[in-house]
């Protein structure tokens, strides 16, 4: 409980110094200016760090369920040709293309 009313506080605080950053003190203004480029810097880290667990967790488990569904079909054999037998056609069936 005291740990989230400490919370509580240093939240209020730093959106005051936000508001009114250009008139804080210059103890105050130096503290916070400190805490922006920590902030800063945290930020990037912890997005580089999720970002890429997301990617390795959500592309790793697409590619393990894609594999498993495309297995089946690695071990079919591929015909000799494509070649598809039609009936064949006379001039007439020609006229009317489109």
């Amino acid at each position: 409980m005291k740990f989230l009313i400490v919370l509580a506080v240093l939240v209020v605080f730093v959106l005051i110094c936000d508001k009114y950053e250009d008139k804080l003190f210059p103890p105050i203004s130096w503290i916070y200016s400190l805490w922006k480029k920590f902030s800063h810097v945290f930020g990037t880290v912890m997005s580089f760090i999720i970002l890429t667990v997301l990617w390795i967790i959500g592309f790793g488990i697409y590619a393990i369920i894609l594999k498993i569904i495309t297995l089946p079909k690695r071990f079919q054999k591929a015909p000799d040709t494509y070649w598809i037998d039609t009936e064949p056609t006379t001039n007439d069936s020609m006229k009317h293309q489109f």
